[in-house]
């Protein structure tokens, strides 16, 4: 075997011996891997793949190459053998992550099992603590404990338990169209490395030197890598919005729909263990959302019926999952009257369900006639049948016809009635003292999961709504100018004055444009919505650059013209959300929500909470708690890291935080702040147990909400026990940080250091970003932004507005994918080590000290040096600057290098001064799992970052050759851009962390 596909002896040395049996897989899986590629594609294509691997030390970083010989290494494949080498490698990555995944997940069962052995002591606990603090704490197990040796006051802990409420919300993301027929080869690979770990225990234990067992299993494994590698990994389509939901709600079908029972099971047991005397909190403390199908940001893909069949889809997938756990439920329930005792009311339920559904009881009255909780469980599943049913015939129909029958006594109109006929056979059980584990599965996951599966968020840029009102104002004539011609005060105090009325503004023939009726059908479709599913499937209405007080108004207004603001209570039936994003947003926030709080018409709007009308489907089961007072704001990291770069980014979203909260205590109001965090760190990704905990003191308080972009669904929710430990870590961070939040945060003096790094840092990401005049040409020059605007992988555009060809436009995740792809990772970093050097340079040796001290007690400066840190470990400036002279024009080379030297000056700098603050002679020193995995990927990223190079050209070179005229290209544009969409996928796969 190639020595060059094992780990270097580097790497060796960074695994523990924990770690060793991830090793052994690891260099099992390359063998396997190999081995298939030589059967597959011959001896020749391997040979060409190791020598593209051979071009990177130990590191992975610093590339041993001339760079003229491998790219005319590259430039002679041709495109069916660029094509196969890409997928070899990003098959290479899939593999590897899949083992890392399982072993990540033994490794968390072994930890659980680790810590409950050592905590039987207070004092063996408190060992315990110490060692893993730094990245393993985050456990049920380990925090009940905690604080009761930290003597928290158990009716504080009962009154966080009693408002816990945490949600994570599922967004569309390009990278993870992923076909649902390549995670089930990944969970099937998962599946072998846990039979193989089983095996080799057993064959440990008996002693036997050799098993025909292991080699066995060694064989399915190549198989199942052999059936991938035939296997088109790509969609021959552009993905539209209900393919996206499909892809999103696929884990909540696979993983979640089992998982979140067993986190409110682990939180109970561990609170009973510390608090035997306190209540835990509900259910459905930690839940979920979506966007997918109801971002319309930017997106027109998602229109209101697109959003109606999201919400049917919804519904029908988890209709048809309590149909197959009620069929299963009565294998299970099958006792007889002859044998045990039941409830009268189950026995009375039974004669009118027999009024109901006289075919059933016909049928099984006789099979059934001495077994009741059988006969109950046909007709339950009957009457979700005939929900499921009514429910495909409403998604077949627009939103607005309501051709389908009206809900009668045959369907169940909500969860709530559901769950009443569950509770009601539980109850009859816990009279006769028997328990049903699977039925007390089924009620939690009906409290969780309702009739709806999760909760649909609506989110509209701010002025499609000011243009929409603007548009109905100016044809009625209400106004003497125009609507947009107002000055926010003006509008404000017209939009107060026209919600105090019950006058309809908005004329029944709606005689306006496109853009003004879809904006209205869309509070229109979302009071729909409410009616036929009730109030929990969509209550957050989100409105992106929010900049004034009348952006809130409007979408109010827009409401109360729904149905879904009643201006004589004062109730409304939807939260309004502004999302400030830029740094200047950031800033106006609270003074924006201090306005907002003023207006007693506001005021009075939250302080009613939900209104209860007739009409409206109200699942209480899954409602949202229905709490007056409560204000959510969504604080945006990706576009204000854009705008200004990730240190400054990140200190201004914390001040935000602090501000907002001081603002709405003195009106008594609750915030929920909405944390819509990237999956990469340029957009406020990163380890979210780290990431809570740094967040102010008092501004949690047991709420909060964030999203999960759909890249880095996979690693978290692919298989069930990480998903479990994902949101155990989470839950466990957000009481920790309510209930134990240090007071670093109020510290005045290292506030205003951080205000001057966050200034300088600032200063220096938008000379380089926005100030140099060079710049814009070297980014769609050197990056693949001009193909990933091209590549049907989405179903939003890259950029917000047609046309525009300004940073302002482009989206976040195409802006950040693109630096990440090319190795560059510039808004995750930059400025970070100048502002470092001149806060250095005033007292080198103190200021270094201080840093230092930050660095080990603030939870904030630690979250973000730590994040810095691992983004520099994924940069790669030898490969950027092959990205550089291969893309760009010859003559644009001399001006693209001065940039170039630039960053790189940049990134030596900021490494340089990260080490300093960490004390680590290398980048991730302190956390050397993490350390070998970036390493092990970094590696194989390289030939695929040749690979793409080479592509780009030959579709660049295609493009100027069209535009010419000179056709003689022996593939298509179809075909390169198939193949540059394969090494984007191998990268973003290599690096886990993408847009």
């Amino acid at each position: 075997m190639n020595q060059v596909l094992h780990p270097p002896s580097a790497e060796a040395e960074l695994l523990s011996t924990s770690q060793s049996l991830l090793r052994q897989r690891l260099v099992l899986v390359e063998d396997l891997w190999q081995a298939v590629l030589q059967k597959e594609c011959g001896q020749k294509l391997v040979d060409r793949l190791n020598h593209l691997r051979a071009t990177r030390a130990d590191d992975g970083q610093s590339i041993y190459f001339s760079p003229s010989e491998i790219s005319a290494l590259i430039e002679t494949l041709s495109l069916e053998d660029a094509i196969r080498a890409a997928r070899a490698f990003a098959l290479y990555f899939q593999l590897i992550n899949s083992v890392e995944q399982h072993y990540e997940q033994r490794e968390q069962q072994q930890f659980r099992r680790n810590l409950a052995a050592a905590s039987d002591t207070e004092s063996d606990s408190q060992s315990v603590y110490t060692e893993i603090a730094p990245t393993q704490a985050g456990t049920f197990d380990w925090l009940f404990p905690h604080l009761k040796r930290q003597n928290m006051p158990p009716q504080t802990i009962q009154r966080l338990l009693d408002q816990l409420d945490i949600r994570l919300v599922f967004t569309a993301h390009p990278t993870e169209i992923v076909r649902h027929t390549i995670r089930n080869k990944q969970r099937r690979i998962a599946g072998i490395l846990r039979q193989l770990d089983q095996t080799e225990e057993g064959v440990k234990h008996t002693g036997t030197a050799e098993s025909w067992e292991i080699e066995n299993i060694k064989q399915q494994l190549t198989e199942e890598i052999r059936l991938w590698w035939r296997t088109d990994e790509l969609h021959q389509f552009k993905p539209q919005v209900l393919d996206e939901v499909d892809y999103a709600l696929h884990y909540f079908e696979e993983v979640l729909f089992d998982t979140l029972p067993e986190l409110s099971v682990r939180l109970q047991q561990a609170l009973k263990a510390s608090f035997s005397s306190l209540k835990p909190p509900a259910t459905n403390f930690c839940n979920f959302g979506s966007w997918v199908g109801g971002d319309r940001d930017g997106n027109p893909s998602v229109t209101p019926d697109v959003t109606w069949k999201t919400a049917c889809y919804q519904r029908g997938l988890v209709l048809e999952r309590y149909v197959a756990s009620v069929d299963s439920l009565s294998d299970v329930l099958s006792l007889s009257l002859h044998w045990s005792n039941v409830l009268p009311d189950l026995l009375d339920s039974l004669e009118q369900e027999q009024n109901i559904f006289p075919d059933i009881y016909e049928t099984l009255a006789i099979r059934y006639r001495q077994e009741p909780y059988r006969l109950k469980l046909a007709y339950i599943k009957q009457r979700l049948e005939n929900t499921l049913d009514r429910n495909r015939r409403l998604a077949n129909m627009p939103a607005w016809e309501n051709k389908v029958e009206a809900a009668d006594d045959t369907v169940y109109l909500c969860g709530q009635d559901f769950l009443a006929d569950l509770k009601l056979i539980r109850e009859s059980l816990v009279q006769t003292e028997i328990h049903c584990a699977a039925l007390d599965k089924l009620i939690c996951q009906v409290e969780i999961f309702g009739f709806v599966l999760t909760r649909l968020d609506f989110r509209q840029e701010s002025t499609r709504h000011s243009d929409a009102i603007a548009e109905i104002v100016d044809y009625l004539g209400v106004l003497p100018k125009s609507y947009n011609d107002l000055s926010d005060q003006e509008k404000t105090d017209w939009l107060v004055q026209e919600l105090k009325t019950r006058r309809p503004l908005i004329p029944k023939e709606m005689q306006f444009s496109e853009k003004t009726v879809e904006t209205i059908q869309t509070l229109q479709v979302l009071r729909r919505l409410q009616q036929e599913f009730g109030i929990g499937i969509c209550q957050t209405y989100i409105i992106s650059m929010t900049n004034e007080v009348s952006d809130v108004l409007e979408v109010l207004l827009l409401a109360q013209e729904a149905g879904l603001y009643d201006p004589v209570t004062g109730t409304t039936t939807i939260r309004i959300a502004p999302l400030f994003e830029t740094v200047d947003d950031l800033r106006n926030a609270p003074e924006i929500m201090q306005a907002l709080f003023d207006i007693p018409l506001y005021r009075a709007c939250l302080a009613g909470g939900y209104g209860s009308s007739q009409d409206l489907n109200c699942d209480e089961t899954f409602g949202d708690r229905l709490m007056p007072d409560l204000q959510e704001i969504m604080l945006g990291y990706s576009d204000s890291n854009k705008d200004s770069g990730f240190l400054s980014s990140n200190w201004e979203i914390h001040k935000a935080q602090k501000n907002l909260q001081q603002v709405a205590d003195p009106y008594g109001i609750d915030l929920r702040i909405f944390h819509g965090r990237g999956g990469s760190v340029g957009r406020g990704g990163g380890p979210a147990y780290a990431a809570i905990l740094a967040q102010p003191p008092n501004t949690i308080n047991g709420r909060i909400k964030i999203t999960e972009q759909g890249e880095v669904l996979a690693s978290k929710y692919s298989l069930p026990d990480l998903a479990l430990y994902h949101l155990e870590s989470v839950s466990t961070a957000v009481i920790q940080s309510s209930l134990l939040a240090s007071g670093f945060d109020d510290i005045q003096p290292w506030n205003r250091i951080m205000e001057d790094l966050s200034q300088r840092s600032r200063a220096a990401y938008r000379a380089l970003i926005y100030e140099d005049p060079d710049f814009i040409d070297f980014f769609m020059s050197v990056t693949p932004i001009p193909e990933i605007s091209q590549l049907q992988i989405s179903s939003r555009p890259a950029r917000r507005k047609k046309g525009n060809k300004d940073l302002s436009s482009l989206r976040a995740i195409p802006w950040v994918f693109s630096w990440t792809q090319s190795r560059f990772l510039v808004p995750a970093w930059y400025g970070v080590g100048t502002a470092l050097q001149g806060f250095f340079e005033q007292d080198p040796v103190e200021n270094l000290k201080l840093m230092r001290y930050f660095y080990s007690k603030w939870p904030f400066f630690r979250m973000v040096i730590s994040k810095v840190e691992m983004t520099l470990s994924k940069v790669d400036l030898q490969m950027a600057s092959h990205y550089v002279h291969e893309l760009a024009e010859r003559e644009d080379i001399p001006r693209f290098e001065k940039l170039l030297d630039q960053i790189s000056q940049e990134y030596k700098l900021t490494k340089k001064l990260i080490l300093e603050i960490t004390e680590n002679e290398a980048l991730l020193d302190s956390d050397r799992p993490l350390q070998r995995s970036v390493q092990l990927r970094n590696a194989t990223i390289v030939p695929l970052g040749f690979l793409q190079v080479s592509l780009l050209k030959r579709l660049r070179q295609y493009t100027r050759e069209t535009q010419a005229s000179i056709v003689h290209f022996r593939y298509s544009k179809e075909e390169l851009l198939r193949g540059a969409l394969l090494t984007i996928n191998g990268i973003a796969a290599g690096m886990r962390n993408t847009g």
